[in-house]
């Protein structure tokens, strides 16, 4: 349903794109050794402040703020 949600709100390339990501964290760093619920999919990844233990959501948009592409990865 989300998808679905995501692919009507797609605009059209204009010919200037920017593209942002921010992480999405499953648990604290301190419970990385016990976290079991992500443990297949997540991953430790490295921001430019520090490191988490999750997700990295990558979005790119156009110059007129319209949504272009999305991506969840595990990092």
């Amino acid at each position: 349903m989300l998808s679905y949600f995501l692919i009507s709100r797609f605009g059209r390339c204009s010919g200037m794109s920017f593209i942002d990501s921010t992480e999405i964290s499953a648990c604290h760093n301190r419970r990385i050794w016990s976290h079991k619920v992500m443990a297949v999919f997540a991953a430790r990844g490295k921001t430019r402040v520090d490191w988490f233990y999750g997700f990295k959501l990558y979005l790119i948009i156009n110059d007129q703020r319209e949504l272009m592409s999305v991506k969840i990865v595990a990092r």
